[in-house]
């Protein structure tokens, strides 16, 4: 089994649409995507609704089957997402950007090895082959990020005080001709309700040894690496309580509504919910 230090998140909305979770060998991270249209559940958010969902489905199917493999798993987990979707929506999407989706991180040890899987943009952060602990995980939507970055900064060039909601607003066309391209082959792949995602994990295996350690974590709380720069992969593989999470959160809150944080650090959201798994293996092969 894997020994999990910290499993922690932060919600800074009405509703956290974050998710951690853990069974046995296996440990995750879920983010979901805050919508970008009209609501389909009654729940408090669709992401939300989803991440959780997803979330009691992996821990159910590996209850029953440790040993699925992963595309497998996350075949079952989409489908099983869909099902329930089916059962629960209050009206048909009226286009693909309503469909509720998800980031994905897993680490799932497997004989000698650990399998790192990713969908979108959660990571892993691992002691890579040189020793040094590096951030895992890849996809085409790092290069949107970047261009999303682009385009938020020229608006808020023209009016530095521009408001979240009128930003998101500016940003809603382009935010749901993005969104609309998720799980197709010339777009992106998440965790959603399409089992064809399952077929494009970016997944890595790396050799395991008692005592190693593995950090997953959401968009949110990588922004103290990938965001701000006040934090390396090794500090997050180095957190290993309730109080080391605390402190690491406390700091990227401060970073986050900072004066002129927004203005040197281009984003939608001030704040966004920020999860953490540290977890080590100890066991036998």
């Amino acid at each position: 089994m894997l020994t999990i230090e910290i499993a922690a998140s932060d919600g800074q909305g009405d509703v956290n649409e974050d998710c951690v979770g853990h069974c046995g060998a296996a440990a995750w991270v879920i983010d979901g995507a805050t919508g970008v249209g009209g609501r389909l559940t009654d729940a408090p958010s669709d992401a939300a609704w989803l991440a959780r969902t997803a979330n009691d489905l992996l821990a159910q199917i590996l209850v029953r089957d440790p040993q699925i493999p992963t595309v497998e798993l996350i075949r079952e987990v989409t489908a099983g997402c869909a099902e329930r979707l089916d059962g629960i929506a209050t009206r048909l999407p009226a286009a693909a950007h309503e469909l509720p989706s998800a980031a994905f991180a897993m680490v799932r040890v497997n004989g000698d090895e650990a399998e790192l899987t990713t969908l979108a943009d959660c990571r892993i952060v691992a002691e890579a082959r040189d020793g040094e602990a590096a951030l895992f995980g890849s996809s085409p939507l790092d290069a949107r990020g970047a261009e999303l970055v682009e385009e938020i900064r020229s608006y808020l060039d023209v009016d530095p005080e521009m408001s979240s909601d009128e930003l998101g607003r500016r940003l809603l066309p382009g935010l749901q001709a993005m969104r609309s391209m998720m799980n197709r082959d010339e777009g992106y792949w998440v965790l959603g309700t399409s089992p064809e995602a399952a077929d494009h994990l970016w997944q890595m295996r790396i050799p395991l040894s008692p005592g190693a350690r593995f950090a997953i974590a959401s968009d949110g709380f990588l922004r103290l690496i990938e965001m701000f720069g006040e934090a390396d992969p090794a500090d997050h593989l180095a957190i290993c309580d309730v109080r080391g999470w605390t402190d690491w959160l406390s700091r990227l809150r401060s970073l986050e509504r900072a004066p002129g944080s927004r203005g040197r650090f281009p984003r939608v959201k001030i704040h966004d919910d920020a999860s953490l798994l540290v977890c080590r293996w100890e066991g036998d092969f």
